[in-house]
């Protein structure tokens, strides 16, 4: 049985954000081996108690310490970035310290705002290898994410944000003794630093729909599933917005925003109602899927794997998106969706076949097959088995 500490500044409980279901997925799979005893130890997002999707897992204990308060400006003194410096509070510390007098055989940095204590791991690390657990190649989007702000001041603070992310990867990754990384281009970023790296998709914890048709009386409309308080997110969707909606619009397609979405930014866009609506945080996507003819993945900000993309596959919900976006899928996989490589041309392929019902089932149950075989818990229980055990 391996022992394994497994850092995780922002406790993946509640499940409504990608870094929680990616690494909630992770811990899953890694836990259903049997052969890795898991501490798992981190902050709370919330002041709710750690959820059932933790608690529940086999040979894993939690230790979790009181939600992190914002810092303000202090973290600009700081070498650390802001999510980094908010996460490694005293209490976060304290419970570290004590564990890291323990034997491990690995340690685990999960994503780079976890690496806050990195000191204080490499010097108490004794025989432990370490492993850090990639979300995006941070060194190499957030200047990216950085430069599409327009107002100055804030593409200054996020730009020495992003040089701050893109010291500490680079710290942890000198000192790794192995990266996992999402998707193919992760990985090419990473090799530049690691000689091991592996390739660790999510895995898809929600729930499947039945086979299902789409028919003529379901409303022209598009899903778009997403956490929008990250100013990062918030940028992409005013983009998006801006792109899309005058054409949605004028072709009578409705766009439904699921997820949290500040109300100043939802008070910006009350000229396209009825045909763009925010409905919040929801328990059970299902209504939403039932009433929408495909499922929009239209980032242009931000690396990595869309978890969306797995929520729409699984919900058998047909699948338009910006090619970029859809990085972590494969040629064939894209195949099955309506892939475009710009939000113009991504607003043209939407209307052109938001009424083709044939092909439009015919690509939801095609993407379902193959990303049944690649993303469940099966597959991403081997791919944690090459790495530890």
């Amino acid at each position: 049985m391996k022992n394994i500490l497994w850092i995780c500044g922002r406790l993946p409980t509640p499940l409504f954000t990608g870094d929680a279901l990616y690494s909630a997925g992770l811990l899953k799979a890694l836990a259903q081996t049997n052969e890795a005893a898991i501490t798992l130890v981190g902050t709370r997002r919330t002041d709710e108690p750690v959820g059932d999707h933790i608690l529940s897992l086999p040979n894993t204990t939690c230790v979790d310490v009181p939600p992190t308060r914002s810092s303000g400006l202090r973290s600009l003194l700081s070498p650390l970035p802001r999510d980094a410096f908010n996460l490694s509070t005293p209490e976060l510390s304290r419970s570290l310290a004590k564990l890291l007098q323990r034997n491990w055989d690995w340690i685990v940095i999960d994503h780079a705002y976890s690496a806050g204590p990195l000191s204080a791991v490499l010097q108490n690390r004794k025989r432990a290898s370490i492993c850090y657990i990639s979300h995006n190649a941070e060194g190499a989007i957030r200047p990216r994410i950085a430069s599409s702000f327009n107002n100055p001041l804030r593409r200054t603070l996020m730009r020495l944000d992003a040089e701050k992310y893109r010291r500490l990867e680079n710290m942890i990754l000198q000192t790794a003794d192995a990266v996992t990384c999402i998707s193919a281009e992760d990985a090419s970023y990473f090799e530049r630093f690691s000689k091991q790296v592996h390739i660790v998709p999510p895995v898809y914890l929600g729930s499947v729909c039945p086979a299902r048709q789409i028919q003529s009386d379901c409303p022209r409309s598009l899903l778009l599933l997403g956490s929008f308080e990250w100013g990062a997110k918030q940028r992409n969707l005013e983009l998006i917005v801006e792109s899309l909606l005058p054409a949605l619009q004028q072709n009578g397609v409705t766009l439904n925003v699921v997820g949290t979405v500040p109300q100043h930014f939802r008070d910006r866009f009350t000229s396209f109602r009825p045909h763009l609506s925010f409905h919040g945080r929801v328990d059970d996507v299902s209504p939403f899927v039932a009433s929408c003819r495909g499922g929009l993945v239209p980032d242009l900000l931000g690396g990595g794997f869309k978890l969306k993309v797995l929520d729409y596959a699984f919900q058998r919900l047909p699948i338009f998106g910006l090619r970029n976006a859809l990085a972590g899928t494969t040629v064939t996989e894209q195949s099955a969706m309506f892939p475009a490589d710009g939000l113009d041309s991504l607003a043209e392929t939407i209307i052109r076949n938001i009424d083709d019902l044939a092909t439009l089932n015919r690509n939801q149950d095609s993407l379902f097959e193959l990303l049944s075989a690649r993303f469940g818990l099966e597959a991403g229980t081997r791919y944690l088995s090459k790495v530890f055990l």
